[in-house]
């Protein structure tokens, strides 16, 4: 039975085993979903769905990238379908942005700010900067996740991390560490 990098059973129908995929991934999945959708509700909703989706498509996961790498492109698909199904409302749910695991607090103001100027990008520079930036993930791990080529992903970076100072400096920002 094909197990995941945590040990979870990925073929499993037992609760136990989805229970353990939902234990090693629910938090990174959920803070995809609120990057995405910025409403609680919503995230929530999303959340549910990419795990039922996880055990409907379970059996299509062929192991040619990691499982993560896997549920973190279901997850995204996920919250781009209710992006288009949905007229979701243009609030920001101030619970999504108190993430106390994610940034210092002390930082908090800095990262709240350049959390709401990154929401104003174009989803292709969304994409890669939260990819990147919130996840940590490599170009490559990025590229296998947006379905692209490596130099689009590093190209997408690129004019993301222009685009992005160029808005900071509009703002009176002067250091640009978020982006090196």
């Amino acid at each position: 039975m094909e197990r995941s990098r945590s040990g979870c059973r990925l073929m499993a129908n037992d609760f136990d085993d989805i229970e353990c995929l939902v234990k090693t991934y629910g938090k990174d999945v959920l803070r995809i979903c609120r990057y995405y959708l910025r409403n609680s509700q919503d995230a929530e909703d999303a959340f549910q769905e990419v795990f039922i989706k996880l055990i409907r498509k379970r059996s299509t996961f062929r192991g040619k990238s990691e499982f993560k790498t896997w549920l973190t492109r279901i997850a995204i698909n996920t919250c781009k379908d209710f992006l288009k199904s949905r007229s979701l409302r243009n609030s920001t749910d101030e619970s999504l942005l108190d993430c106390n695991d994610c940034i210092d607090a002390a930082k908090y103001d800095e990262y709240d700010e350049l959390y709401q100027i990154i929401t104003t990008l174009p989803l292709d520079y969304k994409d890669v900067i939260l990819l990147k930036y919130y996840y940590g993930y490599t170009s490559k791990e990025i590229a296998r996740i947006l379905k692209l080529t490596e130099p689009a992903v590093n190209s997408r970076l690129h004019r993301a991390k222009i685009y992005l100072k160029e808005i900071l400096t509009e703002k009176g920002w002067s250091d640009y560490e978020y982006l090196d």
